[in-house]
């Protein structure tokens, strides 16, 4: 994959009630925090036909939350809503502190995977029998076997990295050497999406594009 010019929604937080100014927010391309006493909610934009967008909908995957709701009354009536679970409170709030220099509900960054391969390092790639089936049907039986995969008693497979932590497939000039067999999962990871971002993050210390610089996480109700 090459460079891709990605437009990627920018977070930001509110108090109850600024609530119409987040659903604006929203309805603009953005994604937002409803900063509570006692919970963290987030509201996230639909398409033309009213599903939740692929960027809103991974922000949730890579918090562990696949649950969320259609908003049926008030100023944010029609989009996603979903509350987050304790846990992940911190890791939306510091979201949103990254985003705080960006003035727009959008924001667009260039990213070359090629360059990167940030997520094919310390990653969790599950596959399925599909994924078996597409490596015996390319006459690579042997990704199949332990060198190349790791079953777990309780039925998942996944790949089996190497000791550097990084994907046993991933070349030295960051390309992937089984792309056009690659597994279901890792076709679908999103570019520009927050897992993309956490990976930049954590593997080459890129804070959306800039190096990382310590960032003060704001607390639940730490702010009036």
């Amino acid at each position: 994959m090459s460079a891709s010019t990605i437009e990627r929604p920018v977070w930001r937080s509110f108090r109850p009630r600024w609530l119409a100014r987040a659903a604006e927010h929203v309805r603009s391309g953005g994604l937002a925090a409803i900063v509570e006493e006692r919970e963290l909610r987030v509201i996230l934009p639909v398409d033309g036909k009213g599903k939740i967008t692929e960027l809103g909908l991974w922000s949730l995957l890579a918090i562990e939350q696949r649950g969320y709701r259609r908003i049926h009354d008030g100023p944010a009536k029609g989009l996603v809503g979903a509350r987050i679970h304790p846990d992940y409170e911190g890791a939306v709030l510091d979201w949103c502190e990254r985003d705080a220099i960006h003035p727009d509900a959008t924001r667009t960054i260039e990213l070359d995977c090629t360059k990167c391969a940030a997520c094919c390092r310390e990653a969790n790639v599950l596959l399925d029998e599909d994924d078996l089936e597409r490596f015996r049907g390319a006459g690579r039986e042997d990704l199949t076997g332990r060198a190349y995969i790791r079953r777990h008693r309780d039925g998942r497979i996944v790949l089996r990295f190497a000791d550097d932590k990084r994907c046993q497939h991933l070349r030295v000039d960051n390309l992937c050497g089984i792309y056009e067999i690659r597994p279901d999962n890792c076709r679908a990871f999103v570019t520009g999406s927050e897992a993309c971002l956490a990976a930049r993050e954590d593997t080459l210390g890129l804070r959306d594009g800039a190096p990382v610089e310590r960032v003060e996480v704001v607390e639940l109700g730490g702010k009036g």
